[in-house]
């Protein structure tokens, strides 16, 4: 296990969308070490959630750092998002010291594969559902910056 570099903002996988995960592969030894090592570097750099192309690998995953601690989300998809939307700001290890505010769905229905490939689905609100959101985005190519509506705090190269 391994804490990898983050990519950072400039870096074309930031704004690929990210390939799906054959799901055969999810108990081999090497998928399992990514996914240690994607927990590894999320704690390392102090974060709450971490996608795959945020350390250079073009998969549908994306860890989260929910109650019960770091899981792995594959190949997630939003089933269903509300109307109502909450304002609020957001940070990416991606882009490091800027901050802003970013309006999202208040809840959202997540489906997707477990750590051991099985099928999940996650209502979920308040920040969980922000930070799900936040990853999806990454898989899809897309950064907080492109939806942010101030920045709060640093500025953008």
């Amino acid at each position: 296990m391994a804490v990898r570099t983050i990519t950072t903002l400039g870096a074309p996988i930031l704004r690929q969308v990210a390939q799906p995960v054959d799901l055969t592969t999810v108990a081999s030894p090497t998928f399992q070490n990514l996914l240690h090592d994607m927990v590894e570097t999320m704690i390392a750099a102090q974060g709450i959630g971490l996608a795959a192309p945020q350390i250079n690998v073009s998969l549908q995953v994306a860890i989260i750092n929910g109650q019960a601690g770091p899981y792995a989300i594959i190949n997630p998809r939003l089933q269903k998002s509300s109307r109502q939307t909450e304002l609020a700001e957001e940070g990416c290890l991606s882009i490091p010291d800027v901050f802003g505010t970013v309006r999202r769905p208040a809840r959202v229905t997540v489906t997707y594969d477990d750590e051991q490939g099985r099928p999940q689905s996650t209502a979920a609100t308040g920040l969980l559902a922000r930070v799900m959101q936040h990853e999806i985005d990454h898989l899809n190519g897309v950064l907080f910056i492109d939806k942010v509506q101030q920045i709060t705090q640093g500025q953008l190269p």
